[in-house]
Parts: structure tokens; sequence; C-alpha cells
């Protein structure tokens, strides 16, 4: 095989599964967890009754932080122990989003929401430390309101600015009651780990389900597929997904799931810009979870021979940018006799103008960014000078 040289490189994501019949999709792992899902929707169902106010919720997560009651109680119906049920805190937090979540790219962006707050007065973060911190400090102080004046002030203090977010509540609601927080360990380290061993219940779940799915009908028309991808060419093969698709073909030189296989532990995560090595947030990113998956050296999946990138099935989302931003610089695109193909299908063919119309927005928004890393001004007019050039082409597989 090492005589071939390799001419293209595919990058594959979920669509490509997709494309083959496996149902992978995010909304296809909740219903294929029956049990799990009757739970999250009772209790949602709850949360999201008429008369369960912000007032209640707060009366609630105080009272399971070990303050007394004054009214109303959610707690009584909900008394439901995720550890018991193998229910992560993710699984919980994306389901009561799943209105919302469209592909795994949006999951991303909601663990991205959690981990990173942003405050903003119109549009407020759930932000879990700064109200577990409370949380804690009233815990704290109760025992000795009666001793000192200036305590009594603090937790009135600390009441009056407790959380009124309806979704923070909620959420606290769910780490204290159903996941059995720890308050009296809150620090931002014991958060951090609580969530991110949360994270790989989560994936260790899902992992377990797309085992499920791969069967000699995916072989095949992943084989199927790949061919049509690599138009006879060899090729390297770059997976955003899970899943290992058949390559008993001699086109393909290398496969490399990025995110990891599901014979070894398949990660979630963010990305990495913006975020200092140094953040608790930072194990949560794709750059430091494929740091601790790489164990030996692998074949070099980027040779100089490439002309072609081919991109097929991926959401370019904004929590992959990283990983293309670094493939553009190394084969140098403005410059090289590289060519962007980006392949998409009409799953449905009353939305054909509309799936059309995204895939040219995602791609434009990719090179777009692409372009504010230039510092000058080829990054303005790259993607017109790949359009004039032939090097940039949005193609119907």
């Amino acid at each position: 095989m090492a005589q071939n040289v390799v001419s293209r490189l595919l990058v594959i994501g979920n669509g490509f599964d997709l494309k083959c019949d496996l149902k992978s999709k995010f909304e296809d792992y909740y219903n294929s967890e029956v049990d799990m899902v009757n739970t999250l929707s009772k209790m949602n169902a709850k949360f999201n009754d008429q008369s369960t106010d912000t007032e209640i919720l707060q009366a609630d997560v105080l009272s399971i932080a070990g303050f007394p009651r004054t009214f109303g109680s959610l707690n009584d119906n909900m008394k439901i122990n995720f550890n018991d049920k193998n229910i992560s805190f993710w699984d919980f937090y994306f389901y009561f989003h799943k209105g919302k979540l469209n592909n795994w790219a949006d999951v991303e962006y909601f663990l991205n929401n959690l981990l990173t707050i942003k405050s903003h007065k119109t549009h407020p973060e759930p932000d879990l430390e700064k109200s577990l911190d409370m949380i804690a400090r009233l815990k704290y102080l109760a025992p000795r309101s009666f001793v000192e004046a200036s305590f009594t002030e603090e937790i009135k203090k600390l009441k009056e600015d407790f959380t009124a977010d309806r979704e923070t509540l909620i959420l606290l609601f769910v780490l204290l009651n159903n996941l059995k927080y720890d308050i009296k360990k809150q620090s931002e380290r014991y958060l951090y780990d609580f969530l991110f061993d949360e994270l790989k219940k989560f994936e260790k779940n899902f992992n377990g389900y797309l085992k499920t799915l791969q069967d000699e009908k995916y072989k095949e028309k992943s084989q199927q597929l790949l061919n049509k991808l690599s138009h006879n060419e060899c090729y390297n093969l770059l997976s955003f997904n899970y899943t290992t698709p058949c390559t008993n073909d001699s086109s393909c030189n290398i496969t490399r799931n990025i995110h990891g296989k599901l014979e070894d532990h398949p990660i979630i995560g963010i990305d990495s810009k913006n975020i200092s090595p140094n953040s608790p947030v930072f194990r949560f990113t794709k750059t430091y979870r494929i740091m601790t998956l790489a164990s030996e050296k692998q074949d070099k999946l980027l040779p100089k021979t490439v002309k072609t990138i081919a991109f097929y099935g991926h959401s370019l989302a904004p929590a992959d940018y990283s990983y293309f931003q670094s493939i553009f610089d190394y084969y140098n695109i403005y410059d090289n006799d590289i060519t962007l193909v980006f392949y998409y299908s009409i799953y449905d063919e009353s939305k054909e103008q509309k799936i059309k119309r995204n895939q040219f927005n995602s791609v434009s928004k990719l090179m777009s960014e692409y372009g504010t890393t230039f510092h000058n001004e080829k990054g303005g007019n790259l993607m017109h000078k790949m359009l004039l050039e032939g090097r940039l082409i949005l193609k119907k597989l």
C-alpha cells in the first residue's frame, strides 16, 4: 500500500452514517432509552407545569440543601435517584433542550454554553458554580446566625441574590435531588470533577447504544459511499464519528477517528479556542481529550501529496473549526493547488433549496472564520479567490 500516492483526504461526520441508514442521531439515542425517557419526560412535565414557578423551585433547592421549607414542594413527587437508573446530568441537560438539538453540533453548543458562562443581562446563562457557592455559604452561616448579627445580614443578602433564573434552578434541583451532589464538598474543582465524570457516564451510555447498530448492512453501504467520495483516488479518511466504516477497498490508506472509536472511548467536547489550559473547563475541550487518547505514534494522516480535501456529512460547526484551520494552514490552501469539495445529499426533496442554502451558509461561515486568522487582506478574499480558481466546490452527491 505504501507505493500508492494519497491524493485525497476525506472528512466525514454523522451525516455519513445517516446516509448509510445508521440511526445515530441524538433523538435516535433517546428513542432507544425508553426507561430513561419516561423518567425525564415526567420530570420535564413537572418543571413545565404552570403552577411550578421559580419561587417553588427556589424553596425546593434550598430545602434539599438542608434549609427549612416554607411552602410548596416538587421533591415529594420527584424522588428519582439518577445514579440507580444510570442517568447522567448531561442526559437530563441535553434532553431538557431536545427541541433545539437537531444534530451533534447542537449538543456541543449546549455543552459549551453551560461550561463557559458568559453573563449577559438579556440572555443569562445558567451559572451553576456561583449558585452552588451561595448555597454552600448559606449552609456554613446558618448554624452561626444566632451568634453574630453580621451573619444574619449576610444570610439575608445571599437569599435575596440567590438565582431566580428558572433553568439554573432546575439544574440545581437535579444536581442536588436526583444526582445527590454533595453540597458540603462544593468547590470549583469538585463541581468540574463531578460534571466531567457525568460526561464520561453519558459517553459510555451513548457508546453502548452505537455498538448495537453496526452490522453487515452498514459495512456494505459505508464501503459504497466511500467509493463514491474517493473518485477512485487513493485517500486517507478523517472521521468525526465513533463508528468504523468498511475500508476493505485498497484505495483507503489510513483511517483516523479523531474523537475515538467504539472499541475505545468516544469523546464529546468543546473547542479549546479562548479557553486557558489552566481553566477547570479545559479538560472538557477536544484538544485535551484527544491528547489523553493518544497512546502511541500514529501514521501520518496529512501527506503533502493531497490535492483534494472532500467533506461529507459534517455540520462544519464552530466546535470543530480548530481542526479545519489546522488542516488549511498545513496545506496553505490560499497559495497551493488544493481543492475543497463540500458534498451534500438531498434527503428531502421538498427541502432541497433549504438544504443547499444551509450547506452554502455553513461553508461560507467556515471560510470567513478561517479568513480572520490571516490578519491581512488575503483573508477577506480567500473564498472569492478559490471560487474563481475552481478550487471551492459545493456538489450534490
